[in-house]
């Protein structure tokens, strides 16, 4: 699988599919797996060809055969921040490629960063909220590799990571979540708040240390430590529902009487500016996408489905214009690929 082949179709991950939907764009469940040797901090450039070689050299024999093998010292710039807006690899893993690498199974759906912050981190992606399926099939992924690799663990302490937060489970789950309507009433910030308290945390579009955009949310457990791993699904799980829920309950609020009509113009607007601009911006095309995907999900008739607003979301980010280019396009010229890609998409769907 080439960058190039997987720019022309879906993440399978970001297919308007599986249960809440409307709310819930995707779930991953992530687990931090290390050899018996030093952290990818403390290991020598040998030291962690070493991982990467054994890391590929595994994961060819079980658990993803047949998938892509992308060693990021051998992509360029652009090629590592399309890896990122799949969600498929960290900020972090991209900025320093040297001796590091991602396997990528089948649509996406089944990764393995190598020599992040810990040797191996494994992850199921699947869409809508899936959080015991993707547990399923990163855990299956999990025994065939420790089939094959000595991981790192001890009785008292459970897996053995990088950072104390992953400690024990070594299990982060997450799901990314569109809230529009509570960012629009003002009651995301306390909603966010409540979620701290409950031991979870909340992130930007890609993770760790960054922004949200579009109104999406990443939520997921702070620690792994102290807990198994039914106990941390279950945890979130009930989070994800009552956020669902108050997401619900706002959407309700903004579509009914007289907020109605509001927020009907609000959605015709960025439909009417996506349809016909020139240029547009990342953010500004994330914020009209939030809105257009917000009046989908409430089931208005509109010239664009579900689907067609979650690849958008996907194919304007900057990378993935790049890659279409196939070069590096100065921003204006990149905000104009992206305001034809839109008009073009939504005039043909």
């Amino acid at each position: 699988m080439q960058l190039q082949t997987m720019l022309r179709f879906r993440a399978g991950w970001s297919e308007a599919e599986g249960p809440e939907r409307e709310i819930v764009l995707s779930t991953r469940v992530r687990l931090a797996r290390n050899l018996r040797a030093p952290f990818p901090a403390r290991l020598s450039p040998a030291g962690l060809k070493r991982v990467l070689e054994r890391a590929f050299d595994a994961a060819s024999c079980g658990g993803l055969k047949g998938a892509a093998y992308f060693k990021l010292a051998d992509l360029d710039e652009t090629d590592r921040a399309f890896l990122v807006e799949r969600h498929l690899i960290s900020p972090a893993l991209a900025a320093h490629p040297a001796h590091r690498g991602v396997v990528v199974g089948e649509r996406e759906t089944l990764a393995a960063m190598v020599n992040e912050e810990d040797h191996l981190r494994l992850a199921a992606l699947l869409p809508g909220l899936q959080l015991r399926p993707a547990h399923a099939a990163v855990d299956r992924l999990d025994d065939a590799l420790a089939g094959r690799l000595d991981f790192a663990f001890r009785d008292d302490l459970g897996y053995l990571t990088a950072c104390p937060t992953n400690l024990g489970t070594g299990m982060r789950a997450s799901c990314l979540m569109h809230l529009p309507a509570l960012t629009m009433t003002g009651a995301v910030a306390k909603l966010m708040e409540g979620l701290t308290r409950a031991g979870l945390i909340a992130r930007g579009l890609y993770g760790e240390g960054t922004r949200v955009i579009g109104d999406f949310f990443q939520v997921s457990n702070a620690t792994g430590f102290g807990r198994t791993e039914a106990e941390i699904l279950a945890a979130l799980e009930k989070s994800v529902a009552a956020v669902v829920a108050r997401e619900g309950e706002a959407r309700a609020a903004l579509s009914a009487g007289s907020a109605k009509v509001k927020l009907e113009d609000e959605v015709h607007r960025s439909l009417a500016l996506l349809g016909a601009a020139r240029l547009l911006s990342f953010e500004e095309a994330q914020h009209h996408l939030s809105r257009l995907r917000l009046g989908l999900a409430l089931g208005w008739k509109l010239p664009a489905d579900l689907a067609l607003a979650n690849e958008l979301t996907l194919s304007v980010q900057p990378a993935h214009l790049d890659l279409l280019a196939e070069k590096v396009l100065p921003p204006q010229e990149r905000d104009a690929l992206r305001a034809a890609l839109v008009r073009r998409r939504l005039k043909t769907a």
